[in-house]
């Protein structure tokens, strides 16, 4: 039975050290296929850099960059151009004018006349304010009644 069992954890043991031997043999090929791919992979780099060297060792090219005008300079330099050169001449400068001027004259007119309807509105307030203060008798202050109102007020509890 000692035999048997002996045998038999013999061929256990031997078994677990073939599927171990087979586990890293896999894995070993697979590291060997990673080292493989980044020597190609650090070749070809290398092969770039030196490029890159060769490049840069060759005589260098100068390169000028314009300044350009930008959008918002355009459009005031066009506009003033306009302005100023129209075919019409004093017409078109007199009619752009004439055109800004009422421009303004309008939004003075608007702000008189806002300016008014509040004025005419804060005035009703404050009169229906006042005719509803002389309406009601209990508006007055305690202080302003005389001195038979008072004892009147507290000899009947209010």
């Amino acid at each position: 039975m000692r035999d048997t069992l002996h045998d038999m954890s013999g061929r256990v043991k031997d078994r677990w050290d073939s599927a171990r031997i087979s586990s890293l043999d896999r894995q070993n090929m697979r590291l060997r296929d990673e080292v493989s791919h980044l020597r190609t992979r650090l070749e070809d780099e290398r092969s770039e850099t030196q490029d890159l060297k060769d490049v840069l060792r060759a005589e260098p090219k100068v390169v000028k960059v314009k300044k350009r005008p930008g959008l918002f300079r355009m459009a005031i330099v066009g506009g003033a151009a306009y302005f100023l050169g129209t075919r019409d001449g004093r017409e078109r400068y007199d009619q752009i004018v004439h055109w800004f001027r009422s421009a303004r004259s309008r939004m003075e007119h608007n702000a008189d006349e806002v300016a008014t309807e509040v004025e005419a509105t804060a005035a009703q307030i404050s009169n229906g304010a006042d005719a509803t203060r002389k309406a009601t008798p209990s508006a007055t202050p305690m202080t302003a009644r005389t001195g038979t109102d008072r004892t009147k007020a507290t000899n009947t509890g209010s």
